[in-house]
This record gives C-alpha cells, structure tokens and sequence, in this order.
C-alpha cells in the first residue's frame, strides 16, 4: 500500500480516524463484551475479562505496569487480580527484578478462557462481516495488519 508524493488525502486520513473510532467503540463497548462472554460460555465480569485480555497481551507483568497502559488506578485492578487468581486464570510470582514485588501471568486454564473469548470475538467479527466478499474482507485484513505494525512500530 502506497501512498501519493504528499502522503494520503487529508479526507482519507479522516475517514480512516473515524471508522476506527467506529470500530473501537463498538469493540470495547460493555454490550459487545456482554455479547462476546456470553458466546464464549464464561462467567466473568467486565473488569475480570479486561483485566485477564490485558494480561494475556502483556504478560509477565506487574499490575502496576498493567493500570498505568490502562490509564486506571492500580487499585482497580487488584480485586479482579483477585477472582481471576481464584479461577486459575492468572497466577502471582515473585518479580526477579524486585523481590518486593510480583509478575501476573496467564495459566494453562487462562489460556483457554482466553482462547474461547477470542473465538466467541472473531464470531461476533464474523456475523459482521457475513455479508461482505472473502475479497474485500482479504483486503480489509491486509490493511488492518499494515496498520497494527505501523503502531507497534510507532511506540
């Protein structure tokens, strides 16, 4: 994908900010999550699927480091550290960094939660998408892993 000499049109750029806006908003939205957990046959609260997607993404990790990428007190994240630590999902261990402090990673049973949430995610992406030509949903997939490396390579 290449752009023209002057970089993509001003109303291009804009188009794409918003449909991501779009998108992100109706992925992130409580019903969407609702939905998801639902379809993946787990019991867990909003929190508790945040908290454990978020590990699964970062892990090892502290929380402390988890509530600063998630611009929330950490705080907020020990009492689902806390459930989630109970159902096996995450487990503690010492930092080797830091004997003061500990790394939360996902356990074998939090792989598999994580593994049915996502699998409960790209049906709800599916039913969206049921409509469209296997072509243009190629080519949306395409744009969209151009896009995901442009931002890791932007941090």
């Amino acid at each position: 994908m290449s752009a023209g000499k002057d970089g993509p049109a001003r109303k291009d750029v804009d188009g794409v900010a918003a449909a991501l806006a779009t998108v992100g908003n109706w992925m992130f939205s409580p019903a969407t999550r609702r939905k998801i957990m639902a379809s993946s046959g787990l019991e867990l609260s909003l929190g508790d699927y945040t908290l454990l997607a978020q590990v699964s993404l970062h892990a090892p990790v502290r929380l402390s480091v988890l509530a600063e990428l998630m611009e929330v007190d950490k705080s907020t994240l020990s009492p689902p550290a806390k459930r989630l630590e109970a159902r096996g999902f995450i487990e503690r261990r010492p930092d080797p960094d830091d004997a003061r402090a500990q790394l939360v990673s996902v356990t074998r049973a939090g792989k598999l939660a994580i593994s049915k949430l996502w699998k409960a995610r790209a049906a709800a992406i599916a039913a969206l998408l049921s409509d469209w030509e296997a072509a243009d949903v190629e080519q949306l997939a395409a744009s969209l892993a151009a896009l995901s490396e442009a931002i890791k390579k932007a941090r």
